[in-house]
């Protein structure tokens, strides 16, 4: 029992004095969802924030959707925050754009993925942020200077193209994605940055349905991609899942019929060449996070955006193999990066084990 105290403890203290990094005299709100956060990890958060010299502020509510939601006085303490851990479900495009309005764009904002105390004390919450953000960094450092890309996957994904800058891309999803991250962090860790992609050309087994079921399909889709365009989609079609639902946003696609209905859609929106083009992919990375349903931390599953467009689609595939310029990036689900000296040497400083 006292063991399982300390794990909770120090994963708070991951989450308070690592990620949100909560400073002496800073006002701390915390927004937290009625019915899904845990009030004793509030508890224990608020402790952790005064015990930083920090002044907790918790907030109770529903999900937030929209920037009206934003708007009532019931938010009025954003305006006066330091820092904003957020315990909640969000629209992040909102909350940006209600912060920018505000001249509160500045803002350092935690998106926390962990709602239980069983959560924090897990090893992808204990896993010292501070690394998981040095991988992200050394990521981005590869990525950006990278010239091609090949990626391959035992399900039959095998697609080769360029990488392309944000300003050649100038894509509405890949500029808003790089604008949110600025001062956005999120607890445990999720996803790199994505990847632009351009004049890329082979084929994307896309494997299983995405962030919503994680279960392989017994045969993947086959997109079919040339000019940096989808061309076809193959698929032998199967049954109908347990808890298949619905999803509009594009992050889980359960069939084919639902990846072509959202096509047309995209088309009507933003015409065909936007709506067909691959714009960019990118995966999680964090070395002890599992897969699971909502979990997109998990560095054996990565996807590929399909529409240079903000309302873009998740082409999902598992246990990848990444080449740049030649040289192996990933291998079969797992960073290469994860045996790079300088991340090690910070691995044994901060007491990890990768």
């Amino acid at each position: 029992m006292a063991n399982e105290t300390a794990k909770i403890l120090n994963g708070v203290s991951n989450l308070v004095n690592h990620c949100a990094s909560v400073q002496k005299g800073e006002n701390v709100l915390l927004i937290n969802e009625r019915g899904a956060m845990d009030s004793s990890l509030i508890d224990l958060i608020e402790e952790a924030i005064i015990n930083a010299g920090g002044r907790p502020i918790s907030l109770w509510t529903e999900p937030v959707n929209s920037e009206e939601q934003l708007q009532s006085s019931g938010f009025s303490e954003i305006h006066a925050a330091d820092k904003l851990i957020l315990n909640s479900t969000f629209n992040r495009v909102a909350l940006l754009n209600f912060l920018t309005v505000n001249n509160h764009a500045s803002l350092t904002r935690v998106n926390n993925r962990i709602r239980t105390l069983e959560a924090i004390a897990t090893a992808h919450s204990l896993f010292d942020w501070r690394l998981v953000m040095a991988l992200a960094r050394k990521i981005e450092e590869i990525t950006q200077t990278a010239k091609t890309y090949r990626i391959t996957t035992p399900q039959g994904t095998d697609i080769v193209g360029r990488i392309a800058s944000a300003s050649e891309v100038a894509d509405a999803f890949f500029v808003q994605d790089a604008e949110l991250s600025r001062t956005e962090r999120v607890f445990p860790g999720e996803v790199y940055a994505p990847v632009g992609s351009a004049d890329a050309r082979g084929v994307i087994a896309f494997d299983h349905p995405g962030i919503a079921d994680r279960h392989p399909f017994q045969s993947p889709m086959l997109l079919s991609v040339t000019e940096n365009k989808l061309q076809r989609i193959n698929w032998k079609e199967e049954s109908i899942r347990a808890n298949q639902r619905d999803d509009s946003s594009g992050n889980t696609i359960w069939s084919k019929a639902q990846l072509q209905s959202l096509l047309d859609r995209n088309v009507e929106r933003y015409g065909f060449e936007d709506a067909y083009q691959i714009d960019s992919f990118h995966g999680g990375f964090h070395p002890k996070a599992q897969r699971k349903p909502g979990q997109q931390s998990n560095s054996d599953v990565m996807h590929f955006h399909i529409g240079r467009i903000p309302a873009s689609l998740s082409a999902y595939i598992s246990n990848h193999s990444i080449e740049l310029d030649g040289v192996p990036f990933w291998q079969n689900g797992s960073a290469c990066l994860l045996h790079d000296p300088d991340i090690k040497l910070m691995a044994k400083e901060y007491g990890e084990n990768l």
